[in-house]
């Protein structure tokens, strides 16, 4: 299976997520997090323009999106799964991208070929791509472009807003 909701960043997207900035300077996790995600893929932070790029720390970014989307409680990795299945990426797609946050999160690198059905994971720049390609026997793709600015922003869009995102004063003055 193959991410079909999530394909290329040309053309039009469906809804975002704004992120504009406030006079309180006080936002939530999840908003900073998408923020930081957008520019460190050369996107808009508070509107998501842009074709993206294929910046690591962007995926990174995205993951840490979706864990904060998956909520709190029980098991990581079937909160994860259950978010991504929640919102229709198939269940085999699901392990892929959670062996690829793992790799990512604990050793910033590409899973094992063991750990993803003895498939190599590889990432593109390819804007025109599916977020997760698993077309081939051989191997498993992801774009950059379209996981963050398609995947991960759909998901931030539909996905109920956790109610425990801590909130971050940007601006805060101690004396």
């Amino acid at each position: 299976m193959t991410t079909e909701l999530d394909k290329g960043c040309e053309g039009e997207t469906g809804p975002m997520l704004s992120c504009h900035l406030n006079g309180t300077h006080t936002y939530s996790s999840l908003i900073l997090a998408l923020r930081d995600m957008r520019s460190a893929n050369d996107r808009d932070p508070a509107t998501d323009a842009g074709d993206g790029n294929d910046s690591w720390i962007g995926l990174v970014l995205g993951m840490i999106v979706l864990d904060n989307l998956s909520g709190t409680g029980g098991e990581v990795g079937s909160r994860f799964k259950g978010l991504l299945t929640d919102h229709g990426v198939s269940e085999d797609d699901a392990r892929y991208i959670y062996r690829f946050r793992c790799s990512l999160h604990h050793e910033y690198g590409l899973p094992r070929p063991t750990t993803v059905d003895d498939r190599r994971l590889v990432v593109i720049p390819g804007i025109d791509a599916y977020a997760v390609d698993t077309s081939r026997p051989d191997r498993i793709t992801i774009s950059v472009p379209a996981f963050c600015g398609r995947l991960v922003e759909r998901i931030a869009y539909e996905a109920p807003k956790p109610a425990s995102s801590s909130l971050i004063n940007t601006r805060l003055v101690l004396d």
